[in-house]
């Protein structure tokens, strides 16, 4: 479903850590947001620690993760929410994790995002 804007909105779920996979999200997600769609990724489990625990930036080259995130941030059209129960589950520090994300969010929240997103995927 567009948003009010008319602008198309994405949800991507990354929940593995392996870094080849995270740099193809992060890749889509730049792509995404450089064409005016509003990416949402929700972080979970592997790649939450990946991300709060900051291996995400120990990648090298230009295309890493983080640096195709950032480049995304940019844009503005880029919202990055943790789950609540991996945060919990996996006893990372909710202080590195809120530094992390825009957000803190349970399942309904992001239920009710794949719902509402034009299209949703799973990394």
């Amino acid at each position: 479903m567009t948003d009010a804007s008319g602008r198309q909105r994405w949800v991507v779920l990354l929940h593995r850590a392996e870094e080849s996979g995270l740099t193809e999200a992060a890749a889509m997600a730049a792509a995404a947001t450089s064409l005016g769609i509003a990416v949402t990724l929700v972080w979970f489990d592997g790649a939450l620690d990946a991300l709060v625990s900051g291996r995400l930036e120990e990648s090298a080259g230009e295309s890493s993760a983080a640096l195709l995130l950032a480049g995304a941030r940019e844009t503005g059209l880029l919202r990055s929410l943790a789950c609540s129960a991996s945060a919990v589950n996996r006893k990372l520090d909710l202080g590195a994790v809120r530094a992390a994300v825009d957000e803190i969010v349970g399942w309904p929240t992001a239920v009710s995002l794949i719902r509402a997103a034009d299209k949703s995927f799973v990394w």
